[in-house]
């Protein structure tokens, strides 16, 4: 198939110590989650790994490749250059947590009038690719690890308040319906055009909405759409990848006064066409392109000091790798390591 497509508690007075909550968290907790990237910790590695095996990436090589040996090498790396950037940008924007600082449903106010909480938050991700920027086919082989910062916004709105079996027990199939924006920024010096846009709608369903005795449990699940992310300029390889990802997440969550403490896991699949060329761009008449998908198994924690209306929240988390579809590929780049991100987040329910 052939496309050339484009396109500790501390004294003084409660605004002091909030200041300081404040800036602990956007100076420690990020940069600290993002340099837990550079390896693997012993505890990560006991985590179970949902790792699959992806769809087309094989197929896409061998359609580059052709009758040509030497193109082998570099058709391969291609191919797993457009996963990874399908498997970073869609992490990018899902992250962890579908709604950042609470694990329940907004449900409505007083009057059955409906809830709207927004919250805007900085993320980033550690994620590991070959080196497109490389100006040789070896040198693509190798592996290049990159942190790419980006924003993301959503918008919850509770329209089903859900049901009430016993005071402190209710929310019980709530629904929120829930918007997002996201941009990630990709590093140019990596090899990358520019960065990568998303929009998505989802719905968070409440099993139990947080009461004084007992933790908010909820699950979700959301669709975004991203624009294409290119990198590569020819020499030794384009790469053009775009992307539609399915999310499901479950959380549980609980709020001590001032502050909170989240847990969840979830699924993400990744889905979208990529083109590869090898020694020229993607208009080539040379350039191969195929549908590439694959899934991934997401862990994370989160952690949230609690305003009047507002929250600050901070989350960690790491995403699995896949499985690899070329056996006894000898290359610097593992598409079986983990990726990991982490977020700080504001979140306004009035």
């Amino acid at each position: 198939m052939k496309r050339a497509p484009r396109g500790a508690a501390s004294s003084g007075p409660p605004g002091a110590r909030s200041r300081g909550f404040i800036h602990g968290l956007l100076a420690v907790c990020l940069p600290a989650a993002l340099c837990l990237g550079l390896r693997e910790t012993v505890s990560a590695q006991e985590l179970p790994r949902g790792r699959t095996e992806p769809e087309g990436v094989a197929a896409l090589a061998e359609a580059c490749a052709g009758e040509n040996p030497g193109r082998v090498s570099p058709c391969r790396e291609l191919a797993l250059a457009a996963l990874a950037f399908q498997r970073g940008a869609g992490l990018g924007s899902a992250l962890g947590s579908d709604v950042p600082g609470t694990a329940s449903t907004a449900g409505h106010r007083l009057g059955g009038v409906p809830r709207i909480a927004f919250s805007v938050g900085l993320a980033g991700i550690r994620m590991g690719m070959p080196r497109v920027s490389a100006r040789s086919a070896g040198g693509l082989a190798e592996e290049e690890v990159v942190t790419a910062i980006g924003v993301r916004g959503v918008v919850a709105a509770g329209i089903v308040d859900g049901l009430q079996l016993a005071p402190g027990f209710g929310g019980i199939l709530s629904v929120d319906l829930t918007g997002v924006f996201s941009r990630l920024w990709l590093p140019r010096d990596a090899g990358f055009e520019g960065p990568s846009a998303a929009v998505g709608l989802g719905a968070r369903i409440g099993i139990l909405r947080e009461s004084f005795t007992v933790p908010g449990i909820s699950v979700s699940l959301g669709r975004r759409w991203h624009g294409a992310v290119r990198a590569g300029d020819g020499n030794p390889g384009e790469v053009e990848a775009q992307l539609e990802v399915t999310s499901a997440r479950a959380v549980l969550g609980k709020n001590w006064f001032a502050l909170g403490l989240l847990a969840g896991a979830g699924w993400d699949r990744y889905a979208g066409e990529a083109v590869v060329s090898v020694g020229g761009g993607l208009d080539d008449p040379g350039s191969e392109g195929g549908t590439l998908a694959s899934e991934r198994t997401v862990y994370f924690l989160a952690g949230w000091y609690n305003f009047v209306i507002s929250q600050i929240s901070a989350e960690i988390g790491l995403a699995d790798g896949v499985g690899s579809p070329f056996p006894g590929r000898s290359a610097g780049y593992d598409p079986g390591r983990r990726d990991w991100f982490a977020s700080v987040s504001v979140r306004v329910a009035p």
